[in-house]
């Protein structure tokens, strides 16, 4: 009796590997997999917003990076003696206010130069539930622990937010056209609002994934909910706040990504890292043994011979400070 149910991946029609460039925007969750990228030495850009949940202003984020809009003046917050912008997270902050300024507009850049030269974006919707300041309208991206009456909420619906991806999707593909996006949907689970709250905040990202999907060639869908929820499922899979995925999780969903995206020279290539990484975690309780240098020479060899096709400087700098 089969006791798992897999989640099918289609094969896509492109392969991605150390010469393409990756761009991850979005919810924690994409924070976790574009880690993984770098972790293997690819070229990517992460959530240079800070964390961003909702799609509607995240996507507004990024079509204004595009255009080169002007920071919206009217959504700075100062609070505990520093400055905030709803339409960022709290990890970015300045001291002054033109401080803050300075740095969001070299965010913008970033984003637009990025944008211009990436091969994959990657955008994974948090939550359905926007939030909208009450005098203006606008829809933010945080609150920034400011009092709930400066706010109004109300879920999104999968055609709402369609119509905001479209607006910036034209943007993008105006500047590069040939850049692929995928969707997803965080299996992180919002439920400060409630479950059944969360549960439909869920379905309306599914619905607008599938809505975007069917009325554009060049987007697709990754299933990194669907694999949590339905394939893992089970609380074990969770860190202990039972809603977070675990690290093992996280492993797993990368390997589902990889094997869909990455062609087989870059998944050989990360195979490979995998074996090095092992080798720099290895100690021995007496370095200068003869043993020991050996095999540090081994791995140098093998870092060197690596580093003929990524970035292992500081690997190779490692194990050469080690070696008497």
């Amino acid at each position: 009796m089969n006791w798992h149910t897999e989640i099918p991946i289609e094969d896509s029609s492109f392969a991605f590997g150390y010469e393409d460039q990756f761009f991850f925007v979005g919810s924690c969750f994409a924070d976790h997999i574009a880690s993984k990228l770098l972790h293997y030495k690819y070229t990517c850009e992460k959530n240079p917003f800070g964390t961003q949940f909702h799609p509607i202003p995240l996507l507004n984020n990024l079509r204004d990076a595009l255009q080169n809009k002007p920071i919206d003046s009217s959504l700075f917050v100062h609070r505990d003696a520093a400055f905030f912008h709803h339409s960022y997270h709290s990890s970015n902050w300045g001291l002054s206010r033109s401080d803050l300024v300075d740095q969001l507009i070299n965010i913008q850049y970033t984003v637009q130069d990025r944008l211009e030269q990436t091969q994959l974006l990657v955008i994974t919707f948090g939550t359905a539930l926007l939030y909208k300041m009450v005098d203006s309208h606008k829809e933010i991206a945080n609150c920034h622990k400011m009092p709930s009456s400066n706010f109004s909420k109300k879920l999104s619906t999968p055609a709402e937010i369609k119509l905001v991806f479209k607006e910036f999707y034209d943007e993008l593909k105006n500047q590069n056209p040939q850049i692929k996006i995928l969707l997803s949907v965080s299996p992180v689970r919002h439920i400060k609002e409630g479950l059944h709250q969360n549960n439909l905040s869920k379905a309306s990202l599914l619905l607008a994934c599938e809505m975007i999907q069917n009325s554009f060639s060049d987007v697709y869908y990754f299933p990194a909910y669907e694999i949590m929820i339905d394939e893992l499922r089970d609380y074990r899979f969770f860190k202990k706040d039972r809603v977070h995925p675990s690290e093992e999780s996280i492993d797993y969903v990368w390997r589902k990504f990889s094997n869909a995206f990455l062609n087989r020279e870059s998944q050989q290539l990360n195979k490979n890292l995998d074996a090095l990484y092992m080798s720099l975690d290895h100690r021995t309780y007496r370095e200068s043994s003869i043993i020991h240098q050996s095999f540090l020479r081994k791995i140098l060899f093998d870092a060197q011979q690596l580093h003929e096709k990524v970035n292992l400087i500081k690997e190779i700098t490692e194990i050469k400070r080690r070696i008497l």
